[in-house]
């Protein structure tokens, strides 16, 4: 991704450029930012015609996610809640062993660390192993829905990677790997079949063309009620 500014109706907008073997140019925008994908043969000047031709959009876009709340943001202390399929987990903390062990308990999760650890060093470690337990049973959720719906579809799914990415909540390479966001799984579990499906329709067409949404709709009839709660709920977790 390359950085670059351009002048939308007087203010000054920073976007990151992708060039791809797209045969259009793509606009995405989240919270961090304007996002275009370009085919390699586009010049700069036409980038920007697009993006001044886009520019009321773009701007109204940009507005809305600045003024949506901020999630909060997490100490890394016993007491504060984590997201868990659609519900809340308590964060317990331990000083015990040498090594950061795990543990996903009835209501809880609990984190064990090295007594010796302090400050940034002790909140990175915790991080670190709330991120192994959110990848490690995204895995063992995920992978088999997304299988099933590749079954479904008559299609081969090469592999399941569940990853940390800050933009997407998913996606599927043209090798058959789908990878799955971990944070998927602060969200309840009808969430998450529907992104599993979105990606598996994705080893059928690899666009968002309207054949696309209906093979979604084929393995998810009502995907768009929890597309929608998806959009909804989405800047209300907790991210860490």
């Amino acid at each position: 991704m390359e950085q670059h500014e351009v002048i939308l109706d007087g203010r000054a907008v920073s976007y990151a450029l992708k060039c791809s073997r797209r045969r259009t140019i793509g606009f995405a925008i989240n919270e961090d930012g304007l996002r275009i994908t370009a085919p390699q043969f586009v010049s700069g000047r036409e980038i920007e015609r697009a993006l001044e031709a886009k520019s009321g959009w773009i701007l109204s876009k940009l507005d809305k996610w600045a003024a949506r709340p901020k999630a909060p943001e997490l100490s890394f202390e016993s007491g504060e809640d984590l997201p868990w399929l659609g519900d809340r987990r308590q964060l317990v903390v331990e000083a015990r062993g040498v090594r950061t062990r795990t543990a996903l308990e009835e209501d809880i999760i609990r984190v064990s660390i090295d007594p010796q650890l302090s400050g940034d060093l002790r909140r990175t470690t915790i991080r670190n192993g709330l991120v192994r337990l959110y990848k490690r049973e995204g895995e063992a959720l995920m992978a088999p829905k997304t299988q099933a719906f590749a079954d479904a579809l008559g299609r081969r799914l090469r592999k399941v990677v569940i990853r940390e990415q800050k933009s997407r909540w998913g996606s599927c390479a043209s090798d058959g790997t789908i990878r799955l966001n971990w944070r998927l799984m602060g969200f309840p579990v009808e969430v998450i079949d529907y992104v599993c499906a979105h990606e598996a329709a994705h080893l059928v067409h690899p666009n968002h063309s309207r054949e696309f949404w209906q093979t979604v709709e084929a393995i998810c009839p009502d995907w768009k009620l929890r597309r929608d709660y998806m959009r909804a709920k989405s800047n209300s977790h907790v991210y860490f």
